[in-house]
């Protein structure tokens, strides 16, 4: 399929940081899509998925553009980018660097690119009887709804049978679900910049919002040093007063897998959203910008029902808002 892509890709897509000058070679990368080869995408195939996780350079560590618009000081300190190997291996930054670079320079052999790997995932899935499934923004953050690939269809309207996922930190109303479509799945995603009405504009109108936590109890030590299986609440709210229990939102372990899709399908009686609970990793350890919710602060919730972070997260929304 032969792919025209408008030169102005980025500002119709809502990515508005100046664009370094064009460099003169197109470079050479292995692969735009990591199958199943990162621990908690592993995870899915015990759940009938196959995993395809694309990974750009973030934020504007590739020098060239900006990829996450509303990153927080927090978010980019902790970011995903400085966990797993992409903590201590630079082959994995530079691979990064490229994908970035094809995306931001050679849109026609990008996209070409990405719709050939998507098809070849989809047959790997049907040869070991699994369900294929992306995620597009590993570690960046670009609306893909406003990116058109042909000239006329987003990628979600090319393969309409495939399933979408993504976390983002965009305001729900720049990315409501009625300008997505139905195979593409969003996750709101907490930051010490987050407000409390950001909080409940998602959580409102059905979507989940993943929150970081330092819950381990060992330090990251002993046992958890590598990996924490310390448990995550329960229940959380974000609001200091609760009147009613629809106040209190369900906490998930999104540690179990990433398929965060399944987690709404699976939970057919949700009228709000659910707190997608995710243990630091990385970086997101040692983080204090408020970006990662910390143990040391956890209080008894009045209504008995479980520990509770909310007055926390509320002091967080609080301060960022004076």
């Amino acid at each position: 399929m032969k792919t025209m892509i408008k030169n102005d890709v980025f500002y119709s897509a809502g990515i508005t940081a100046k664009v370094a000058k064009e460099p003169q070679e197109r470079p050479t990368v292995s692969s735009l899509l990591s199958v199943s080869s990162d621990a908690k995408t592993i995870k899915n195939k015990k759940f009938g998925y196959l995993t395809g996780v694309q990974y750009m350079m973030p934020h504007k560590g590739s020098g060239i553009t900006n990829l996450c618009k509303y990153a927080s000081d927090g978010c980019i300190e902790a970011c995903l980018n400085t966990a797993g190997r992409g903590s201590f291996d630079p082959n994995i930054a530079i691979a990064r660097k490229k994908r970035t670079i094809l995306f931001t320079y050679h849109k026609e052999y990008y996209f070409n690119r990405l719709i050939k790997e998507i098809e070849s995932l989809v047959r790997k899935a049907d040869r070991e009887g699994l369900i294929p499934n992306i995620r597009l923004n590993g570690t960046s953050d670009i609306p893909w709804e406003r990116v058109k690939v042909d000239g006329e269809n987003n990628i979600f309207e090319l393969f309409p049978n495939i399933e979408f996922y993504d976390y983002t930190k965009y305001p729900y109303i720049y990315r409501q679900d009625v300008f997505l479509k139905k195979n593409y799945h969003l996750t709101y995603s907490f930051s010490e910049k987050t407000v409390k009405e950001e909080m409940h504009s998602n959580l409102d109108n059905g979507r989940d919002v993943a929150v970081v936590f330092d819950i381990c109890k060992r330090n990251y030590k002993s046992k958890c040093f590598t990996k924490c299986t310390c448990p995550l609440p329960k229940y959380a709210t974000f609001d200091e007063i609760v009147y009613k229990s629809s106040d209190v939102h369900t906490v998930i372990d999104g540690d179990v897998h990433d398929l965060r899709f399944r987690d709404f399908k699976n939970n057919k009686n949700w009228q709000k959203g659910a707190i997608i609970g995710l243990r630091a990793k990385g970086r997101a350890r040692k983080d204090y910008t408020g970006f990662v919710v910390r143990n040391n602060d956890i209080y008894k919730q009045q209504l008995g029902i479980s520990y509770d972070y909310s007055w926390l997260i509320t002091k967080s929304i609080e301060r960022n808002t004076k």
